[in-house]
C-alpha cells in the first residue's frame, strides 16, 4: 500500500493513460466526501482505489467487486486503514485523536528544514484547520490525513 511516497509520474505511468484525466479529477471530490462521511462507504473504498491507480477503471457498486492486477480485493479502506497504515509506514510516526477525532501522519527521521512530508486530517501542524468540523471518526481521519498527503500529484 503506498498511499504517500508515489511520485506524479509513477501514478501516471501506471494508469491506464486515458484515466488520469480522470482520476486527477476525481481525487479533490473524494477528499470532500471523506470530509463530511460518517462511516463506511464501499463507494468511497472503490475510487480511492481507481484514484490512486490501483484499478485501471472506476468500479461502481453495480458491478460486481473489481479486483487490483494483482487480482487483491480492493481493502475496506475505512475499517482496515490504522492496520494497513502502520504495516506500510512502519518507519513512520501515526499519531490519532479520538476526541474530536484527528490524524497526523509524519515521518520522524526525516529533515527538520521543512522538506519531510507532514499530514493531517483536520487540525495541520501550524494550528490551521483543513475543514470546519473534525472527521467523524479516526478511520477516516487517518484516511484524509493519508489522501491529503497524496494531494500534490494531483495539482
Amino acid at each position: 500500500m503506498e498511499l504517500i511516497n508515489v511520485p506524479r509520474t509513477k501514478l501516471q505511468a501506471e494508469a491506464i493513460p486515458d484515466t488520469w484525466p480522470k482520476r486527477k479529477q476525481l481525487y479533490p471530490e473524494v477528499v470532500k466526501r471523506l470530509e463530511i462521511t460518517t462511516g463506511p462507504d464501499r463507494q468511497i473504498d472503490f475510487d480511492i482505489a481507481f484514484v490512486l491507480g490501483w484499478v485501471p477503471e472506476r468500479p461502481t457498486l453495480d458491478r460486481v467487486e473489481p479486483l487490483s492486477e494483482d487480482g487483491d480485493r480492493i481493502p475496506f479502506f475505512l475499517a482496515q486503514l490504522e492496520e494497513m497504515a502502520r504495516k506500510a509506514l512502519k518507519d513512520w510516526t501515526i499519531e490519532i485523536d479520538r476526541d474530536p477525532c484527528d490524524a497526523h501522519v509524519f515521518d520522524p527521521a526525516a529533515s527538520d528544514d521543512g522538506d519531510e512530508l507532514r499530514m493531517a486530517a483536520w487540525r495541520d501542524f501550524d494550528g490551521s484547520l483543513h475543514m470546519e468540523k473534525p472527521p467523524a471518526n479516526p478511520a477516516i481521519a487517518l484516511t484524509l490525513a493519508m489522501m491529503r498527503g497524496q494531494s500534490m500529484h494531483f495539482e
